[in-house]
């Protein structure tokens, strides 16, 4: 059995917490959904005709279920890459170290770089239909018109946003210069290790008498 050091346990925690919070927000987000958007598109749907505990219900359970499912699914993947075959421990450790000890400021800027994508394609579709529910308003405008004017102010505010990335990025790259060099590093040293440890073990299955199956199958015994 395993003891786990308080550098694992803190990682799990993070990991897990991490997990949680983006469950919790994509369930809010679901729970605006119903509130917002479905009785727009289906008039009959009307939530606040509802009873409270019906109301309650719908407003609680996306969040609760879908924090549940993310904090488990990432507590699983901590497991994984820690614990799992081929996996390599220290790099999870390392890159829970290295991000606990960045400012909040690094940790923002981190943040936004690594899910810049998921934050275009979200910003996107909520400036599509933001734009959509202002143009829609317009007694005088065909509703084909409607649509490409909607589409035109969603285009303008995501040129906007993969502008602003692009600065991200720079300004990332200025602040860790050396970030990719470094990572190539590692990606050599944990090459270099699989590969000391996969000739330490053949060494050992020698002196031990212990063969491959493929060694076992080309030996004389099986052949005819």
């Amino acid at each position: 059995m395993k003891i786990l050091t308080p550098d694992e346990i803190e990682a799990h925690r993070s990991h897990t917490f991490k997990g949680g919070i983006e469950g919790a927000l994509a369930g809010f987000a679901i729970s605006a959904v119903i509130f917002k958007v479905l009785p727009r598109r289906y008039p009959k749907f009307k939530p606040s005709n509802l009873t409270w505990s019906i109301k309650t219900a719908l407003c609680i359970t996306p969040p609760t279920v879908l924090t549940a499912i993310c904090a488990e699914e990432a507590s699983n993947g901590f497991d994984a890459t820690m614990y799992g075959s081929g996996s390599s421990s220290e790099d999870a450790l390392d890159e829970h170290r290295r991000w606990k000890k960045l400012s909040t400021k690094d940790k923002f800027v981190e943040g936004l770089s690594n899910n810049k994508y998921k934050i275009i394609t979200g910003a996107w579709a909520a400036s599509l239909y933001g734009s959509w529910v202002i143009v829609d308003k317009d007694p005088i405008m065909t509703k084909a018109q409607k649509i490409v004017q909607a589409r035109m102010y969603a285009q303008f505010i995501t040129v906007g946003l993969l502008l602003a990335s692009i600065g991200l990025n720079m300004y990332e790259n200025k602040l860790h210069p050396n970030k990719q060099k470094i990572n190539e590093m590692r990606r050599w040293e944990n090459a270099l290790k699989v590969a000391e440890e996969e000739e330490r073990l053949e060494k050992e299955g020698r002196k031990t008498g212990y063969v491959s199956n493929e060694e076992r199958i080309s030996s004389k015994i099986f052949k005819s």
